[in-house]
């Protein structure tokens, strides 16, 4: 099932769309002040991003240095 994983130095949340995954990040973890986002697959245990060649598109979706006031402008839908 595709999913958004937020990651940081404080730890990693997994959510369905990358703008809940950085605000359940920061939620969590409220004293972090940056995180990033990337996409990619989680099976329940696992989550998993698989690269392939940037200039083919097959890149994973991903966004770097996310505050607390950019979490609301990344996209909502999956």
């Amino acid at each position: 099932m595709r999913a958004f994983q937020a990651y940081g130095t404080a730890g990693r949340v997994t959510e369905p769309t990358a703008r809940a995954a950085a605000l359940a990040y920061f939620d969590r973890y409220p004293t972090s002040r940056k995180c990033s986002v990337v996409a990619g697959e989680e099976d329940g245990v696992f989550f998993t991003v698989t690269y392939g060649r940037a200039s083919l598109g097959q890149w994973p979706e991903s966004y770097k240095d996310v505050t607390k006031k950019t979490a609301a402008t990344l996209p909502a839908g999956a």
